[in-house]
């Protein structure tokens, strides 16, 4: 046999090796992503399908920090197992806490993964940290006193433990400090009930904040359980709104999605269906990055159409922004294109600017998703 030929056939078939002191590229990184918090040091914690929490340094690099097998199991970095994971939130020591699935994961700055609240048994029922169930878990929040907050599925009419409501219903559960869960009550009707939640906030002065993005609102709820329209006209339209910015008793908003405070009190939230990163501040909805333009051609709800380009402020393009958070310099992190595999972590800047932070993309040669050059 021809050596020549010999030589090319072997390097088809073995995958290029890194050079010495290069590091392999993390794959796989993102999958579908819908959960970002940021700790104290700048780096940025993504969650999604891959049922693994992926670590951003500063720097704008991937790493893999826990998860390994798709299963419950606790432990230590890839050693810990996740199995359906959602949103994730971080308190004030760095500490992780997870939506996954029908438990509550928290993780320790050092990746040590454990169950905190939660069973197998798919249900909702309320109690302390052993007893209490969730049915299937999403957006999370945490607030200063160590509160958590979490979207979970309405079960269905009879209440039967693994039923869903077939018609996207939702209640927000609260695991107290002390390890207490309950759900959230609409007065005395019961317990609140919500389509589509998409995203939660928490303030300094204890109140939760809602993107219903289904009512096309943004609710408050404060600490004695009083619930206010914080931006927009609570179910005023039962179609998409067409956007209106200005005073928040009087904006109209269209799909609110992931929710975040900046460190000086200011709300933010993503519009999955403008394309835009939208502000709350002094009584006042003002839209703060995204350029995409509205059209009505082959939808009558209207949507605006998506794109991509880092650049100042409203020039700057994005598809589908959804879940949010802020380092504590004021930057802000957004998960884009999070209806692909390939999502794409950007970065709104104090000044305006965005950029983008990382960036993983399918690279033909190795037939993976990873690390864009």
């Amino acid at each position: 046999m021809n050596k020549l030929f010999i030589i090319v056939a072997l390097s088809v078939l073995i995958p290029a090796i890194p050079l010495r002191g290069q590091t392999p590229k993390l794959t796989g990184a993102f999958n579908f992503s819908s959960g970002i918090a940021v700790d104290s040091k700048g780096n940025v914690f993504v969650t999604g399908r891959n049922n693994k929490i992926i670590k951003i340094t500063p720097a704008g690099k991937a790493v893999l920090f826990a998860g390994g097998g798709r299963n419950y199991k606790d432990g230590k970095a890839n050693q810990a197992g996740f199995y359906n994971t959602e949103g994730i939130a971080i308190d004030s020591a760095d500490n992780l806490y997870v939506a996954d699935g029908s438990r509550i994961r928290k993780s320790s700055p050092d990746a040590d993964v454990q169950t905190i609240a939660g069973t197998l048994t798919a249900e909702v029922r309320d109690g302390n940290r052993q007893t209490a169930s969730f049915l299937q878990l999403g957006a999370i929040a945490v607030d200063r006193s160590g509160n958590i907050y979490v979207v979970d599925y309405a079960p269905g009419d009879d209440w039967r433990p693994g039923s869903i409501a077939s018609t996207g219903f939702f209640l927000i559960r609260k695991i107290s400090n002390d390890g207490i869960v309950t759900t959230l009550q609409n007065g005395n009707k019961g317990p609140l009930i919500l389509q589509y939640p998409k995203g939660l906030a928490c303030d300094q002065e204890g109140n939760l904040y809602v993107s219903a993005s289904v009512s096309h609102c943004i609710k408050k709820i404060d600490e004695t359980g009083i619930i206010t329209a914080a931006a927009g006209q609570c179910d005023k339209t039962k179609f998409n709104s067409v956007y209106k910015e200005g005073d928040t008793r009087t904006a109209i908003l269209t799909s609110p999605s992931g929710m975040a405070i900046a460190p000086n009190g200011d709300i933010y939230f993503s519009d999955t269906r403008l394309h835009l990163v939208i502000k709350l501040a002094g009584g006042k909805v003002s839209t703060v990055a995204g350029s995409g333009k509205f059209d009505f051609i082959g939808n009558p709800a209207g949507a605006a159409e998506p794109g991509y380009a880092d650049g100042k402020s409203t020039r700057a393009r994005f598809n589908a922004p959804a879940a949010i958070a802020f380092d504590r310099h004021g930057n802000l992190f957004i998960i884009d294109a999070s209806n692909s595999v390939n999502s794409y972590i950007r970065k709104l800047a104090p000044d305006g600017t965005v950029t983008t932070f990382c960036k993983h993309e399918w690279n033909p040669q190795t037939s993976q998703y990873e690390e864009a050059n």
